[in-house]
């Protein structure tokens, strides 16, 4: 690739707010070839104000997008947050010159309306150049670019334990499924934020009634404690939905740190290892499935990782996208 930067604007929605690396990596990874790259809100008012003084911006790549209006509470609250959507849309069309959707999810992780969901990623693709996935979907056409790493930070590691689940903590992972699964002599730590209290009093419920080697904080975890964790456990579970999610971005921060990430044998995790051989493939997440795992050596995953998901691959695809 071209050692000089390319003189194009690119936009990123929605905006870092410090809690997401994933837009934070993207950013990064664009700013190493494009001279302007920034962050912007979806605001119909500065697209048009700008349009009035004759200006246009090169491209919009749009993340999560389609998630919002289930954010409003009720149908007629998520119906008008649609139609305000789809307006933005509209405008955005004709301000930016290429607009790329980022597609992450099959469907939102909360409760929505099939129907509103449905209308706004159709009005989303109509408006959009093109459809981006971080791995190959057979339910609709898309290209696949690979999802980024995340960023080695200085991390203080624990003493080394076995199982870990973190992240929020949303019914789509299946915390409940895989806790009536596990054995009460496993060590297992689970730490990340929960909004539902229903679905946190079952967790504590289950763990109560006979996982006494299980912990679980409802909080939100920092990026520096996270890492040191990721540094320090042997395996990462996801037993997440696999018609909810394309892609979770708990897999890569765990490989980033070397972690063995355990999946449930599905079409998802068999696609996954397929991309990535250093994974573990369960049919469930009882005693005699974990106990009969091998984990791969940290440094072996780290630099698979590296290999397979290197900024400069990632670049060299989404230059190719947005040159053309």
């Amino acid at each position: 690739m071209q050692n000089c930067k390319t003189d194009k604007n690119i936009c990123i929605f929605p905006k870092f707010q410090g809690d997401n690396e994933y837009l934070l990596n993207l950013y990064l990874i664009l700013k190493s070839q494009f001279t302007d790259v920034k962050f912007v809100a979806l605001s119909p008012k500065t697209m048009l104000k700008n349009l009035l003084k004759g200006r246009r911006a090169d491209v919009l790549i749009l993340n999560w997008l389609e998630d919002y209006p289930c954010l409003k509470k009720g149908f007629l609250g998520e119906a008008q947050e649609t139609l305000r959507v789809i307006l933005g849309m509209l405008i955005a069309s004709l301000y930016y010159r290429k607009i790329i959707w980022v597609r992450h999810n099959y469907k939102p992780h909360l409760t929505h309306s099939k129907f509103c969901y449905s209308v706004l990623c159709g009005a989303i693709r109509l408006f959009s150049a093109q459809t981006v996935t971080h791995r190959s979907v057979r339910e609709f056409s898309s290209q696949v670019i690979p999802h980024p790493l995340y960023k080695k930070t200085d991390a203080n590691t624990v003493a080394p334990f076995d199982y870990f689940i973190f992240g929020n903590v949303k019914p789509y992972k299946n915390i409940p499924m895989i806790l009536r699964n596990w054995a009460p002599g496993k060590e297992l730590k689970i730490i990340g934020k929960c909004k539902e209290e229903a679905l946190s009093n079952e967790i504590n419920r289950l763990i109560k009634s006979g996982l006494p080697k299980v912990s679980y904080e409802n909080r939100f975890l920092d990026v520096e404690e996270l890492n040191g964790l990721l540094s320090s456990v042997t395996f990462v579970i996801l037993g997440h939905e696999e018609d909810s999610m394309i892609v979770s971005g708990t897999f890569y921060h765990a490989i980033s740190f070397g972690a063995n990430v355990i999946l449930k044998d599905s079409e998802y995790g068999r696609s996954v290892k397929e991309e990535f051989p250093l994974v573990h493939l369960v049919a469930n997440f009882r005693d005699e499935a974990l106990s009969a795992l091998t984990p791969f050596p940290r440094e072996d995953i780290i630099a698979l990782a590296n290999r397979t998901y290197a900024d400069s691959v990632i670049l060299q695809q989404w230059h190719n996208l947005l040159e053309h």
